[in-house]
Protein backbone atom coordinates (compact mmCIF):
# COMPACT_ATOMS: atom_id res chain seq x y z
CA UNK A 1 0.00 0.00 0.00
CA UNK A 2 1.15 3.79 -1.00
CA UNK A 3 0.10 6.28 1.56
CA UNK A 4 0.24 9.94 0.46
CA UNK A 5 -1.65 13.47 2.31
CA UNK A 6 -4.94 12.64 0.46
CA UNK A 7 -5.06 9.02 -0.52
CA UNK A 8 -4.78 5.68 -0.61
CA UNK A 9 -3.40 3.10 -3.15
CA UNK A 10 -3.98 -0.16 -2.21
CA UNK A 11 -3.65 -3.51 -4.59
CA UNK A 12 -6.63 -4.55 -6.27
CA UNK A 13 -8.96 -6.62 -4.93
CA UNK A 14 -12.08 -8.79 -6.22
CA UNK A 15 -14.81 -6.14 -5.62
CA UNK A 16 -12.87 -3.28 -7.79
CA UNK A 17 -14.43 -4.27 -11.37
CA UNK A 18 -17.11 -1.83 -11.26
CA UNK A 19 -14.14 0.90 -10.72
CA UNK A 20 -12.06 -0.48 -13.59
CA UNK A 21 -15.16 0.11 -15.34
CA UNK A 22 -16.12 3.48 -14.68
CA UNK A 23 -12.53 4.41 -15.72
CA UNK A 24 -12.37 1.99 -18.83
CA UNK A 25 -15.79 2.73 -19.98
CA UNK A 26 -15.43 6.79 -20.09
CA UNK A 27 -15.04 8.48 -23.32
CA UNK A 28 -13.43 11.32 -22.03
CA UNK A 29 -11.37 9.08 -19.62
CA UNK A 30 -9.80 7.29 -22.11
CA UNK A 31 -9.33 10.46 -24.99
CA UNK A 32 -5.59 9.65 -24.60
CA UNK A 33 -5.23 6.29 -24.25
CA UNK A 34 -4.69 3.90 -26.98
CA UNK A 35 -7.27 1.22 -26.49
CA UNK A 36 -10.85 1.61 -27.35
CA UNK A 37 -13.88 1.56 -24.33
CA UNK A 38 -14.57 -1.26 -22.32
CA UNK A 39 -17.66 -3.08 -21.20
CA UNK A 40 -18.08 -4.82 -17.84
CA UNK A 41 -17.46 -8.00 -19.03
CA UNK A 42 -13.86 -6.67 -20.64
CA UNK A 43 -13.40 -4.55 -17.40
CA UNK A 44 -13.85 -7.96 -15.11
CA UNK A 45 -11.54 -9.44 -17.50
CA UNK A 46 -8.86 -6.75 -16.71
CA UNK A 47 -9.04 -7.06 -12.87
CA UNK A 48 -8.55 -10.67 -13.32
CA UNK A 49 -5.64 -9.95 -15.40
CA UNK A 50 -4.52 -7.28 -12.54
CA UNK A 51 -5.08 -9.96 -9.85
CA UNK A 52 -2.73 -12.40 -11.15
CA UNK A 53 -0.23 -10.47 -11.69
CA UNK A 54 -0.22 -9.28 -8.10
CA UNK A 55 0.58 -13.50 -7.77
CA UNK A 56 3.41 -13.05 -9.77
CA UNK A 57 6.99 -13.99 -8.14
CA UNK A 58 8.48 -11.22 -8.69
CA UNK A 59 5.46 -8.81 -8.92
CA UNK A 60 6.40 -6.85 -12.32
CA UNK A 61 3.02 -5.48 -12.57
CA UNK A 62 1.58 -2.82 -9.68
CA UNK A 63 -2.14 -2.02 -10.54
CA UNK A 64 -3.52 0.22 -7.53
CA UNK A 65 -6.68 0.87 -6.43
CA UNK A 66 -6.47 4.94 -5.66
CA UNK A 67 -8.87 5.89 -2.85
CA UNK A 68 -9.85 9.31 -1.16
CA UNK A 69 -9.41 9.00 2.47
CA UNK A 70 -11.94 11.41 3.62
CA UNK A 71 -14.61 9.37 1.61
CA UNK A 72 -13.31 6.17 1.34
CA UNK A 73 -14.27 6.60 -1.99
CA UNK A 74 -12.63 4.87 -5.30
CA UNK A 75 -11.55 7.40 -7.34
CA UNK A 76 -8.92 5.95 -9.67
CA UNK A 77 -5.99 3.90 -10.71
CA UNK A 78 -2.29 4.02 -10.75
CA UNK A 79 0.45 1.76 -11.43
CA UNK A 80 3.89 0.61 -12.05
CA UNK A 81 5.11 -1.34 -14.32
CA UNK A 82 8.98 -2.89 -14.00
CA UNK A 83 11.17 -3.54 -17.43
CA UNK A 84 14.24 -5.74 -14.99
CA UNK A 85 16.20 -5.58 -18.14
CA UNK A 86 16.45 -1.92 -17.69
CA UNK A 87 15.57 -1.58 -14.02
CA UNK A 88 13.09 1.02 -15.31
CA UNK A 89 9.69 1.33 -13.43
CA UNK A 90 6.89 3.21 -15.59
CA UNK A 91 4.24 4.95 -14.21
CA UNK A 92 0.69 5.58 -15.12
CA UNK A 93 -2.52 6.63 -13.47
CA UNK A 94 -6.48 7.43 -14.57
CA UNK A 95 -8.79 9.18 -12.68
CA UNK A 96 -12.29 9.43 -12.31
CA UNK A 97 -13.43 12.54 -14.13
CA UNK A 98 -15.08 14.76 -11.04
CA UNK A 99 -11.77 13.80 -9.41
CA UNK A 100 -9.95 16.11 -12.23
CA UNK A 101 -7.95 19.33 -11.16
CA UNK A 102 -7.19 18.68 -7.83
CA UNK A 103 -3.90 17.75 -7.12
CA UNK A 104 -4.08 14.23 -7.05
CA UNK A 105 -2.36 13.16 -10.18
CA UNK A 106 0.35 15.29 -8.73
CA UNK A 107 0.23 13.72 -5.64
CA UNK A 108 0.02 10.62 -7.30
CA UNK A 109 3.22 10.67 -9.15
CA UNK A 110 5.04 12.15 -6.48
CA UNK A 111 4.76 9.26 -4.63
CA UNK A 112 4.88 6.63 -7.43
CA UNK A 113 8.61 7.86 -7.82
CA UNK A 114 9.70 7.84 -4.49
CA UNK A 115 8.15 4.30 -3.54
CA UNK A 116 9.67 3.14 -7.42
CA UNK A 117 13.30 4.42 -5.75
CA UNK A 118 12.88 3.66 -2.27
CA UNK A 119 10.97 0.74 -2.04
CA UNK A 120 11.86 -1.41 -5.17
CA UNK A 121 15.15 0.28 -5.65
CA UNK A 122 15.16 1.03 -9.12
CA UNK A 123 17.52 2.98 -11.10
CA UNK A 124 14.94 4.99 -13.53
CA UNK A 125 11.28 5.94 -13.84
CA UNK A 126 9.66 6.95 -16.68
CA UNK A 127 6.42 7.80 -18.65
CA UNK A 128 4.34 7.93 -21.46
CA UNK A 129 1.98 10.66 -22.64
CA UNK A 130 -0.18 12.10 -25.10
CA UNK A 131 1.35 15.66 -26.59
CA UNK A 132 -2.38 16.75 -26.68
CA UNK A 133 -2.69 15.38 -23.01
CA UNK A 134 -1.61 18.84 -21.36
CA UNK A 135 -3.00 17.71 -17.42
CA UNK A 136 -0.72 14.45 -17.83
CA UNK A 137 1.95 16.39 -19.11
CA UNK A 138 2.02 19.75 -16.77
CA UNK A 139 2.26 16.93 -13.76
CA UNK A 140 4.96 14.83 -15.62
CA UNK A 141 6.88 17.83 -16.45
CA UNK A 142 6.61 18.44 -11.95
CA UNK A 143 8.73 15.51 -11.49
CA UNK A 144 10.62 14.37 -14.73
CA UNK A 145 12.99 15.70 -17.73
CA UNK A 146 11.17 15.19 -21.56
CA UNK A 147 13.58 12.49 -23.32
CA UNK A 148 11.51 11.68 -26.44
CA UNK A 149 8.74 13.35 -28.93
CA UNK A 150 8.16 9.87 -30.80
CA UNK A 151 6.95 10.53 -33.83
CA UNK A 152 3.39 7.88 -34.56
CA UNK A 153 4.94 5.47 -32.51
CA UNK A 154 1.56 4.68 -30.38
CA UNK A 155 -1.08 2.57 -32.55
CA UNK A 156 -4.11 3.81 -31.52
CA UNK A 157 -8.00 1.58 -31.96
CA UNK A 158 -10.93 3.72 -31.44
CA UNK A 159 -13.97 2.80 -32.39
CA UNK A 160 -12.98 -0.01 -34.82
CA UNK A 161 -10.35 3.21 -36.32
CA UNK A 162 -6.79 2.63 -36.57
CA UNK A 163 -4.16 5.61 -36.46
CA UNK A 164 -0.87 6.42 -35.22
CA UNK A 165 -0.27 8.77 -32.57
CA UNK A 166 3.11 10.79 -31.47
CA UNK A 167 3.91 9.93 -27.88
CA UNK A 168 5.98 11.99 -25.35
CA UNK A 169 8.42 10.28 -22.63
CA UNK A 170 9.38 11.64 -19.46
CA UNK A 171 11.96 9.96 -17.21
CA UNK A 172 13.91 10.49 -14.46
CA UNK A 173 17.28 8.90 -12.49
CA UNK A 174 17.36 7.63 -9.27
CA UNK A 175 20.71 10.22 -9.03
CA UNK A 176 18.18 12.63 -9.91
CA UNK A 177 15.34 12.34 -7.72
CA UNK A 178 15.17 15.19 -4.70
CA UNK A 179 15.75 13.97 -1.22
CA UNK A 180 14.17 15.56 1.82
Amino acid sequence: MIETGRLLMRPFGADDAELLNQLYSNEEIMRYMPFDLEDMEASQARLERILRDWQADPVMNYEFAVIRKDTGEKIGRSHIQIDAETDTGMVGWLLLEKEWDKGYATEMTAALIAYCFDVLGLHRVNALCHPDNSRSRRVLEKYMRLEAHYREKCRYVKHGEVSWRDELEYALLKTEAPRP
